[in-house]
């Protein structure tokens, strides 16, 4: 197991998000990086949702978060128990890829959320083959296919 780290996002780090958001890796799925680090902001506060920056020997390299499966009133995650997660994440920086990180951190992350809440989702694009791959890797299975409100086909995957 490694030694990752799990650190709340603050304002400080908003430049860096900017940067990875930017990538082409990121931004394939992750779209409209003004945007997104603008939604940043806003829930920075935010108790209902967690996000974290994923480290290894202190140096950040990924993006993490969870937030309760009703909270933003997503269809694809409608038929989850109270009380489920949803965790969304990207890797950064690009010299971490290929490492098998992306596993290894979210297993990490899911361990801990699972001692508090009974189930945890995530719903990658149906185009997003590599995501779910690693979400598979992670111990995640396949739960059921699901349009998103933008009309996108998600992959909806529980981690029990």
């Amino acid at each position: 197991m490694r030694n990752f780290t799990f650190r709340k996002l603050k304002r400080a780090d908003l430049p860096l998000m900017r940067n990875w958001l930017e990538q082409s890796h990121v931004r394939a799925w992750w779209p409209d990086a003004e945007r997104r680090v603008g939604e940043m902001l806003k829930d920075m506060h935010n108790p209902d949702i967690n996000m974290l920056l994923v480290g290894l020997i202190d140096h950040p390299f990924a993006y993490i978060h969870d937030y309760d499966a009703r909270h933003y009133g997503q269809p694809q995650f409608a038929d989850l128990p109270t009380g489920a997660r949803v965790v969304g994440t990207f890797v950064g920086d690009p010299s971490f890829m290929g490492q098998g990180h992306s596993a290894s951190y979210i297993d990490a992350r899911v361990r801990e959320l699972r001692r508090h809440y009974p189930i945890v989702a995530v719903g990658p694009n149906t185009k997003d083959t590599q995501a779910i791959a690693i979400y598979a890797q992670a111990g995640f299975r396949k739960r059921r296919l699901c349009a998103a409100r933008d009309g996108n086909l998600i992959q909806v995957m529980t981690h029990l």
